[in-house]
């Protein structure tokens, strides 16, 4: 590989972008003493001479066996799947340091440092690198070094304003990329980590605040008030009673619908604690005052569930209500965008279709996004622009606990959902390997008490080899339960034909529906009692807390299997964690936690991915409590030509990420 190439996969156009590409975590190399007996999954580090070194090679791949002397024992170690070049270096007597992982009988080597002068090994610390398929962690890191050892490391000056610089007394730039990249110990990776962080943090604010103060100084010309005693009414005509949470997060929203300033909210609450119920009630406020409202989902499926539940909510009103989606007919298309145009429909439920060109409102004031993290900042604006005083509200399943809103959140105002409607939620969650007998035995008892079963995989197919594929399983369950009573759906299945799937399951007329994660967000089938997930390792935390809220949702008990057959601790400690929690608060600052700051929030949110590769929300919450206070400094005094510098250099470094 060539340098431009390494450039090309990396996405880098400069030296500083190499350099901007952070270890996601560092390992400890420090010795460890060797058990009596070897505990099974426990981490060793040793560092020695191999022998009795064995090659088997197989597809380009080696396959090494070696013998490590580690206090006078001689250690079994296997090298696994490795490029053939590798296992020669082993051959050169080298001290090794090296990552081992135990089952008792061998070593597996995760890693190893054939060179027992380099940093690393000196160091005790090794960055750890997530780079893409074909870019060799050593070819990217001798290209860093290359940069960092020469004088191209004084030419790389502070982003951030300088009294800020003198302020908390950073080092200087290109210092701190030597610190992050190659830390002789902890003082320096310190160092380098507080500056960079900051850093990002600095930009993350300096970019939602300007999005709030954008939001503000939009102002209606004349405000229509909103009849709350027809809200009362509205609330008090509904088959069931909301909860305190509920009624308070309707109150904040009409009071923004009311104001001045075009709203700009979050409804955020765990599974089944009844936000879409607050949207219609919010749609119904917007009718009340005149105007066309939109709700916005990422998926038909969910989408055709709340125009469906619409239908029921809205039925004793005069209120014109239409789905607009991909799939429809052209004819069918033209007359509800005509109608649009013409104020004729009052409410559209619709998909990723909303954001075509040809179609507009006559007097928009409402839009709502579900599962907003699934949309771009460039789709919401679009949203927007298609009426001219429109009023937004988002919805995530996904809380955050209220510390760490205010910083993730620092662009919108938020409203939280706690409370369940039906009570405490009963969801039992259990880790289990997929020989585990308690599978069929749900599986049955769930058939007689008449309760549906999802059955989720990570993928559709992967082979005949592949059990753990929606095909597959789906074979195997229909073999043993029969084809009457077990379904298959996946993406890739016509919209028309999940139709018809998704009402046999709802029915209970097919009551075991295999699927992949289409069934994620927003399926809604109360009586539901049985999750199985197999290969749950491959899920992320906040997806499996999403697909666990499918079942359980009349506040009966149900049960969750976790299937995982590996031996990766960190994989075990995630599923386990889900396992004995049900708190979404929890789990969300788990996964801001373990899951890394860049993926926490859906690809391309402003302020977010683009800019948080090294900042992580829960560790880091006294740099981003100083950066916040330091962006509004900067924000409120853009006179001063080093904050007006900084500030045009962080928007512009925005908008290239978004176009």
């Amino acid at each position: 590989m060539i340098r431009e190439e390494l450039f090309s996969l990396l996405s880098c156009k400069t030296n500083e972008d190499l350099l901007r590409i952070f270890p996601v975590k560092y390992e400890n190399l420090e010795t460890t003493p060797l058990d009596d007996k070897p505990i099974e999954n426990k981490r060793y580090v040793f560092c020695g001479i191999p022998e009795q070194i064995h090659v088997l090679s197989k597809y380009n791949k080696d396959l090494v066996r070696f013998k490590l002397s580690i206090t006078g024992k001689l250690i079994n170690c296997l090298l696994y799947k490795q490029p053939f070049y590798l296992p020669k270096l082993l051959k050169k007597d080298f001290g090794v340091y090296v990552l081992y992982y135990s089952d008792t009988r061998k070593f597996y080597v995760v890693n190893a440092i054939y060179d027992p002068e380099s940093l690393y090994a000196l160091s005790g610390i090794r960055p750890v690198y997530s780079l893409p398929k074909g870019v060799q962690t050593s070819y990217f890191t001798s290209n860093v070094k290359k940069i960092l050892s020469s004088n191209l490391i004084y030419t790389f000056n502070h982003k951030i304003p300088s009294r800020y610089v003198k302020k908390y007394q950073f080092i200087d730039e290109g210092l701190a990329y030597k610190y992050i990249h190659f830390p002789k110990d902890n003082d320096e990776l310190y160092k380098g980590q507080r500056l960079l962080k900051y850093e990002e943090a600095l930009a993350y604010f300096v970019n939602s605040l300007k999005i709030k103060k954008d939001v503000e100084e939009i102002k209606e010309k004349e405000i229509k008030k909103i009849d709350h005693e027809m809200i009362n009414s509205f609330v008090k005509n509904l088959s069931y009673k909301l909860t305190n949470d509920q009624n308070n997060a309707i109150r904040e929203i009409i009071s923004d619908m009311e104001g001045s300033k075009r709203m700009y909210r979050l409804l955020q609450g765990d599974v089944s604690t009844g936000k879409t119920i607050v949207s219609f009630v919010s749609l119904y406020a917007n009718y009340l005052r005149g105007k066309q409202g939109v709700m916005l989902s990422p998926t038909f499926e969910l989408t055709k569930q709340h125009f469906e539940n619409s239908l029921k909510v809205f039925n004793n009103y005069n209120i014109r209500i239409c789905l607009l989606y991909s799939g429809l007919s052209t004819s069918s298309r033209k007359d509800i965008i005509d109608k649009l145009k013409a104020g004729e429909i009052d409410i559209v439920f619709t998909t990723h279709s909303i954001f075509n060109d040809d179609i507009s409102f006559k007097n928009l004031g409402l839009a709502i996004v579900d599962e907003q993290q699934l949309f771009g900042v460039k789709q919401r604006e679009i949203l927007l622009s298609k009426g001219e005083w429109t009023d937004l509200l988002m919805m995530s399943a996904t809380p955050i606990p209220r510390t760490l809103s205010q910083i993730i959140n620092s662009d919108v105002e938020v409203s939280s959902l706690i409370e369940y409607p039906t009570g405490n939620r009963n969801v039992e969650t259990r880790l289990i390997n997929s020989a585990d007998p308690i599978i069929h035995k749900a599986i049955n008892k769930a058939l007689e008490s008449r309760r549906q079963i999802f059955i989720v995989a990570p993928k559709i197919s992967e082979g005949k080899n592949s059990k753990a594929s929606a095909e597959n399983i789906y074979k195997e369950i229909i073999s043993m339960y029969g084809e009457d009573k077990v379904q298959l759906i996946h993406g890739k299945i016509k919209k028309d034909d999940q139709d018809i799937i998704y009402k046999d399951f709802l029915n209970n007329i097919k009551p075991i529906l295999v699927s992949t994660t289409v069934i994620e967000v927003g399926i809604d089938v109360s009586s539901a009692g049985l999750l199985i997930i197999y290969d749950a390792n491959y899920f992320g935390l906040s997806s499996l807390h999403q697909l666990r809220g499918r079942i359980g949702r009349s506040g009966k008990y149900a049960l969750a299997l976790l299937i995982y057959d590996g031996n990766d601790q960190e994989a075990k400690d995630k599923l386990d964690f889900l396992a004995k929690n049900n708190s979404g608060l929890a789990i969300s600052e788990y996964d801001l936690l373990h899951r890394g700051p860049g993926d926490y929030w859906g690809e391309r949110q402003t302020g977010r991915k683009g800019f948080l590769k090294i900042t992580n929300f829960v560790l880091d919450q006294k740099i981003f409590s100083a950066a916040k206070s330091d962006a509004i400094e900067i924000l409120n005094n853009l006179s001063d030509k080093d904050n007006k510098n900084y500030y045009d250099s962080v928007i512009n470094e925005n908008k290239t990420f978004l176009a």
